[in-house]
């Protein structure tokens, strides 16, 4: 699990630090508050999902 949490953090990190050098060029001031919050909600959906669906799948083990 740990592998595949980088395989995606690692470019959606890449993709942030991109958006902030393209702001930065452009003379925009990024939103880092709102890039933190949307930071938090994508991975916190990706944990929440994937225990709800780690769940499912035990459950469905144990009605023999």
């Amino acid at each position: 699990m740990n592998r595949s949490i980088l395989i995606i953090l690692i470019p959606a990190l890449a993709v942030a630090a991109g958006y902030i050098v393209v702001l930065r060029m452009m003379g925009v001031a990024p939103g880092y508050p709102r890039l933190v919050i949307a930071v938090v909600l994508f991975f916190g959906g990706i944990y929440w999902l994937s225990k709800r669906s780690g769940k499912k799948a035990n459950s469905s083990g144990q009605s023999r």
